[in-house]
């Protein structure tokens, strides 16, 4: 308001002292003086437009990767790239120019990140997906294994040279070269239930992590097989040899069946073609679509009382219905550690998931909830690990099938951050039918931490746990009603620079921070501020040139 008064009553002057001027053009030299004061007005308020910013992929990389390796990356991907320079700075490659996030002239759609960046805010993108960092190892182990059964750990070298790896499995000490892009397996047979603890050190860092033994449980289960073939014959008899019951059903021709009973006992007892005790459901895609819906419910109903699993062997182009009570299909999308996470869908639509042509990833996706597990696997050719007689190569593959996609009778199901590390938030989730409103963290240095439950949007019986870590060493969750606690090593955040902490980090991070978007996917806009100052600054010069001529001819 005072501003307006302001300007109103240098106008008032301005056109006052013209007409008592007398001059000729009287009328051309007061909207002159009007222009000239509206443009200092207009000027002095910085006035701009805004236009709604683009959506563009970008690729982050961290002050520590070095140039040739960014520029290498630049050309493989093409895509606008920003180096890190400080918390919340980053130099734009293409022009050198220092920039915030938020300043950026377009929106971040897919954010692609290259080394450690810690607290990248996720409300500037929907979906972060990192590169492989090429060095050190990577390793995979299994989460469980059963009493009896021999804890395999397979150790990849990602350097160019060879590395010696020293590992410490329980009392067990082994000490192995790796060749350069090479890997081995380390063997040990426990000897007791209960956690396996491991460290695995080589010249640069230590990877610890905790597997599981628990005693053995057999299970029923059922093969449903659109027609025979070898994948189903050699895992029907790897299901034997861990004394698991099967009862595999094939298709052999248009309305004929054959049917095969493994290690079946005389107890087991067969409703309809459905198992009363069944625990998991392995089926073809093309033999799941063949069923009535009638006999699909039967499976789906049976599977939920006995708390198991439906689990998919396909091809990506697939579809298969479920028939879950839900009349609208929607997109299904996978999370970057293999876990399926949906909402509100009826139908699985495999077309929508990628990498799932490649056995050797241990392409698997899930969705959890605490009645079943549904689960999808691509296992095409794995029999040719059994021909070759690579045995341990074989229970490799599907070790993780057991691991992520079914859960014991009688025990919580629960995932947790895979590496967590010092000063990050370490996630822990539960599935269970009795709801727990609390847990307890045993610190390193033994003290007791109690965390609270998270909401669960989308669903009631999942809860969550975030908790920051402030020591390195070893720490224990300890569950209401589960006598054994489960252990959890945090590492340095020196650490988090190698492959298989980058990996895990920021797939957890990112995925918990996004939890409650991801039911909607909705994108905030960001706008381009562009000033038009320029304009007024062209009309304030015009005006007063015009005045200053129209002075001296007068």
């Amino acid at each position: 308001m005072w501003h307006l008064v302001v300007l109103i009553g240098l106008w008032v002057i301005g056109v006052y002292w013209e007409f008592r001027k007398q001059k000729p053009r009287t009328v051309l030299r007061a909207i002159a003086v009007l222009l000239t004061l509206i443009s200092l007005y207009v000027i002095y308020l910085s006035p701009f437009v805004l236009t709604e910013k683009s959506l563009r992929s970008t690729l982050i990389v961290s002050q520590e990767i070095p140039t040739e390796t960014i520029d290498s990356l630049r050309q493989s991907f093409e895509l606008t790239t920003l180096k890190q320079q400080g918390n919340s700075h980053f130099r734009k490659l293409e022009n050198d120019r220092l920039v915030s996030l938020k300043d950026l002239e377009f929106q971040v759609d897919t954010a692609y990140i290259y080394g450690y960046i810690p607290h990248l805010n996720p409300d500037y993108h929907r979906v972060r997906q990192d590169i492989n960092v090429q060095k050190g190892i990577q390793l995979n182990y299994p989460k469980a294994i059963a009493l009896g059964d021999s804890l395999q750990i397979k150790i990849e070298n990602l350097e160019n040279r060879e590395i010696t790896i020293s590992a410490f499995i329980d009392l067990d000490s082994i000490s192995k070269p790796i060749g350069n892009k090479s890997s081995i397996i380390l063997s040990h047979l426990p000897k007791a239930a209960g956690f396996v603890l491991v460290k695995i050190s080589t010249d640069d860092s230590d990877y610890h992590f905790a597997v599981k033994v628990k005693k053995r449980e057999n299970y029923v289960i059922q093969i449903l097989s659109a027609v025979p073939d070898f994948e189903w014959k050699f895992f029907a008899e790897y299901l034997k040899s861990k004394e698991h019951s099967v009862y595999q059903k094939s298709q052999i021709s248009r309305g004929e069946f054959k049917s095969t009973f493994l290690n079946w006992h005389d107890s087991l007892k067969i409703d309809r073609g459905v198992a009363n005790d069944l625990k998991v459901l392995f089926a073809d895609a093309k033999a799941w679509e063949k069923l009535n819906p009638s006999n699909q419910q039967l499976f789906l109903d049976k599977l939920a009382d006995n708390r198991g699993s439906l689990i998919f062997r396909t091809n990506p182009n697939s579809k298969i219905e479920l028939g879950l009570g839900r009349s609208i299909p929607t997109k299904i999308f996978s999370t970057s550690d293999n876990f399926l996470e949906s909402n509100n869908y009826k139908y699985l639509q495999f077309n929508n998931l990628r990498a799932l042509n490649e056995v050797a990833e241990n392409a698997i996706f899930r969705k959890v909830d605490h009645k079943m597990i549904f689960g999808v696997i691509n296992f095409q050719n794995s029999f040719q690990m059994k021909l070759s007689g690579k045995d341990e190569e074989y229970e490799q593959l599907w070790l993780p099938v057991f691991d992520e996609l079914i859960r014991e009778s009688n025990e919580v199901f629960y995932d947790k951050t895979k590496w967590p590390v010092q000063y990050q938030p370490f996630f822990l989730r539960l599935w269970n039918t009795m709801n727990v409103d609390e847990i307890q963290i045993i610190t390193a240095k033994a003290d007791t931490i109690s965390l609270s439950s998270k909401n669960d949007y989308l669903f009631p019986e999942r809860q969550h746990f975030m908790f920051y870590p402030k020591e390195v060493g070893w720490h224990f969750v300890q569950l209401n009603n589960y006598q054994e606690s489960i252990p959890f090593y945090v590492h340095s955040e020196t650490l988090t620079s190698h492959s298989e902490f980058l990996y895990n980090y920021n797939y957890d991070y990112l995925k918990y921070l996004n939890f409650d978007n991801s039911r909607t996917q909705k994108k905030t806009l960001t706008y381009n501020r562009k000033s038009v100052t320029i304009w007024f600054f062209v009309m304030f010069l015009m005006s007063v040139a015009y005045l200053w001529i129209e002075d001296k001819i007068t």
